[in-house]
């Protein structure tokens, strides 16, 4: 018999595949941890991988803003903007003259239990703490196009900076190659506007918008344009292991920075395996598997791992429910995928979060998607043309007997940590 660990929420699920089934788990290399990983984020960032340390570039400055990650992303954000911080007293830079920007994109704002959990009490109470609002228009500036003619309209905190300081947690992401870089800035820091075109459908629908895909990736190459053009000063960038403890840390100028963390990744996270029957996916427990909505990227490595009419089963929490309610509306009203496709690919139709139900939908159009969770009932995982299992072994029996003779199981614990690639 076939034992995995999933994780899901802040525990794990145990999954039993039965004797005769042919199952393999399919996880990333696991690099070290860092053994401080403070000290670990302070030397990256005195001897970044590009350009200047923190220190020399923050010189002179006297309105700098640190752009953190959301409560979705399990980013160290406390310990990287300790850092940050130790690098601008050195530089002569006040505290009080210090901001902080939370790169909520079209989340929701941050709540202050949760700046609390990502932050600690000791920066909240030493330094303001912005959430930003994508919808506000009156808090945003018009910079300019960018070269794939994406309207960049941007937090005025940002354009208020004389330098632009970021975190970011780089692993797969499904849609635009890799997490961190310059995806603080854009969709992070950016007005609705600019988001709805760079997550356009066109983009979504380009062949090179997937998890670890950067060259020709038209999302990520509007990213960095986007970051450039807010002149993204310095990136302190992390990858993490499945304990969730910092296993590199990649400083410096924003893009260089990120193509060597996506580099040291590349070389971890994407694994060769068979198209197989039925694919069992997390998306790497919490915070990551907070919602219905985040859980569409573990459904992708299922896409990947799967043959077409195979069966996806996703262990996912989702504590927050679906989530994103525009997301909700534009799936719940659709009659099933082709119908959420039609809608979303129609000239002039733009809905905030339309990507991630267009990617649910290419899903839904080659797979079956079981979700195993608690945040959900049965009833709305229909209305969302999702099958619903109150466990993960009434899933996997479903799964079964959907499959065929011989079925073969691929299983992949850490979710959007890794990147199927296919024999």
């Amino acid at each position: 018999m076939t034992v995995a660990q999933l994780p899901y929420g802040e525990t794990t699920r145990k999954l039993k595949i039965p004797e005769g089934i042919t199952a393999n788990i399919l996880e990333p290399k696991q690099a070290h941890g860092a053994e401080d990983p403070y000290n670990a984020i302070l030397e990256a960032v005195k001897n970044p991988v590009a350009g200047e340390r923190l220190a020399e570039r923050a010189a002179g400055v006297k309105n700098p803003l640190i752009v953190i990650s959301d409560s979705t992303r399990p980013t160290p954000s406390n310990l990287i903007v300790l850092a940050a911080l130790a690098e601008l007293e050195e530089a002569g830079v006040p505290e009080e003259n210090v901001k902080v920007l939370v790169a909520t994109g079209l989340h929701r704002p941050c709540t202050i239990e949760e700046l609390q959990e990502m932050l600690g009490n000791h920066i909240l109470s030493t330094v303001p703490v912005y959430n930003h609002f994508a919808e506000d228009k009156s808090s945003l500036d018009y910079i300019c196009d960018t070269s794939l003619g994406t309207p960049l309209y941007v937090n005025k905190l940002v354009t208020e900076s004389d330098l632009l300081i970021g975190d970011g947690y780089i692993e797969p992401h499904f849609f635009a190659g890799y997490t961190g870089g310059g995806k603080n800035i854009l969709p992070g820091v950016s007005g609705a506007d600019t988001i709805l075109c760079n997550h356009g459908a066109e983009m979504i629908d380009h062949p090179n918008a997937r998890a670890g895909v950067l060259q020709g990736n038209p999302i990520y190459m509007d990213i960095v344009d986007g970051a450039n053009l807010v002149d993204y000063g310095f990136s302190i960038n992390v990858t993490l292991n499945n304990q969730k403890q910092v296993s590199g840390v990649f400083a410096g100028d924003f893009e260089e920075a990120h193509i060597k963390g996506t580099e040291f990744l590349d070389s971890n996270v994407k694994i060769k395996c068979n198209a197989s029957d039925i694919a069992v996916v997390t998306n790497g427990g919490y915070p990551l598997d907070r919602d219905l909505y985040q859980a569409v990227k573990a459904m992708t490595i299922g896409e990947a791992a799967t043959r077409e009419g195979g069966t996806i089963i996703v262990a996912c929490e989702c504590r927050d429910g679906i989530g994103h309610p525009h997301f909700r509306k534009l799936v719940e009203e659709s009659n099933g995928p082709d119908e959420i496709l039609e809608k979303i690919r129609t000239p002039g139709s733009f809905t905030i979060d339309q990507w991630q139900a267009q990617i649910l939908a290419r899903i839904l159009q080659r797979n079956t998607v079981i979700c195993v969770t608690e945040g959900v009932d049965a009833d709305s995982m229909k209305a969302m043309h999702l099958d619903y299992a109150k466990n993960i072994d009434e899933a996997l029996e479903s799964a079964l007997k959907q499959s065929g003779a011989d079925p073969e199981v691929n299983i992949f614990p850490g979710g959007p940590s890794s990147i199927p690639v296919r024999r």
